[in-house]
């Protein structure tokens, strides 16, 4: 993300296009751009604490698993502000992952065996309000709703 990271938006300050690269050292930039356009319309605590919680999850499973080759890969996010939702759309030419085909995470049977990651997925469903996935032209487009209110 860093330094290659592209942004425009609408005039009426209701969409935010990003292209970014598979780098973690920019997060916090396209975190804080999607801050940016939300804060005119009155977010709640909840919404914010939802929408950053599906970008990050959604970008690092991107940043960290799409792309074995370790190559800059640009990856888009389109975030539009609607009546009821806030859209985000990731779209990246990584390796094919369906979000909704993974299976939930098996819950370990005691704390020794409780290892740290692997709930993202789990989160992101929880606190959208849909998750849609589609593989076009060589693209994973994941389109996550979140629920204004």
């Amino acid at each position: 993300m860093g330094g290659s990271a592209s942004q425009s938006g609408a005039a009426d300050g209701s969409h935010l296009l990003l292209t970014l690269t598979n780098d973690r050292d920019g997060f916090d930039e396209t975190r804080l751009a999607v801050l940016r356009l939300l804060a005119p319309h009155d977010p709640s605590a909840q919404l914010l604490f939802n929408v950053e919680l599906i970008l990050e999850e959604s970008l690092m499973n991107v940043i960290w698993h799409a792309f074995p080759d370790k190559e800059a890969h640009p990856i888009t996010l389109n975030v539009r502000v609607e009546a009821e939702d806030i859209v985000m759309r990731f779209e990246d030419d990584g390796i094919a992952f369906d979000p909704l085909l993974a299976p939930a995470p098996t819950p370990p049977t005691s704390i020794d065996k409780a290892v740290p990651g692997g709930l993202g997925l789990m989160l992101v469903r929880k606190f959208a309000r849909s998750v849609a996935y589609e593989r076009h032209a060589g693209r994973n487009c994941l389109t996550v709703r979140v629920a204004r209110s």
